[in-house]
């Protein structure tokens, strides 16, 4: 017996959609692809995550390292605030302590230098100081010492202030120049420098402030 095309085509009870049912459930491939889909946006927040601790730490050792780095601070046996300013000028205020008739100041770094610019102002002067000079001397090692020109002669009276320079011997423009050795004078700046106080007679005290500009 032949069925009809109209009751063939016709959808069963079973198979209608039921208006009151909630929306399909989504199984299969496409929840897989769902979950990760999910997966991928939480690496994507980790990348995140981990390019703003980069950035955080490059901007701590940013700032860290110029502390890391700092020159370190001189040497206490170059006593004096020894500065080296700009334009190639080197200042030292050498310590001494003046209470006989004999007194050697702290030493400090002349590597370099060929002229010296040298001022002594004394304070208040306690007693009488007669026959009083100033020797430069320096050194290559620190330890043996030779005499640098000729001594000066210095006033020690309450505030009394002595300046003079000392240059090292220009080299000739046109050949070697060999300086007769010797085993106490130097010919030039060492890579140590101090300066050497004497008095025929003295007081009690001369305190003093020496300042040195080396270029």
């Amino acid at each position: 017996m032949m069925t009809s095309p109209t009751q063939s085509n016709r959808p069963s009870a079973s198979s209608a959609v039921d208006p009151q049912a909630g929306p399909p459930v989504v199984s299969g491939p496409l929840l897989r692809t769902t979950r990760h889909g999910s997966r991928t946006g939480d690496g994507m927040k980790k990348e995140k995550i981990t390019f703003v601790i980069s950035i955080c730490v490059a901007v701590i050792l940013t700032l860290a390292l110029p502390a890391v780095f700092v020159p370190p601070a001189a040497s206490a046996q170059f006593a004096g605030g020894q500065r080296m300013p700009p334009f190639g000028f080197i200042t030292a205020n050498p310590t001494i302590s003046i209470a006989t008739g004999s007194a050697t100041s702290s030493y400090h770094s002349t590597t370099g230098v060929t002229s010296a610019h040298v001022q002594w102002v004394f304070g208040t002067v306690t007693g009488t100081y007669t026959g009083c000079t100033m020797q430069a001397k320096t050194s290559y090692d620190g330890a043996n010492w030779l005499t640098l020109g000729s001594a000066a002669a210095l006033t020690v009276t309450t505030g009394t202030l002595t300046a003079w320079d000392i240059y090292q011997q220009a080299p000739s423009a046109t050949s070697v120049t060999v300086t007769t050795p010797s085993s106490s004078a130097a010919m030039g700046f060492g890579a140590y420098t101090e300066y050497v106080f004497a008095c025929s007679a003295y007081g009690t005290s001369a305190p003093v402030t020496a300042t040195m500009i080396y270029k």
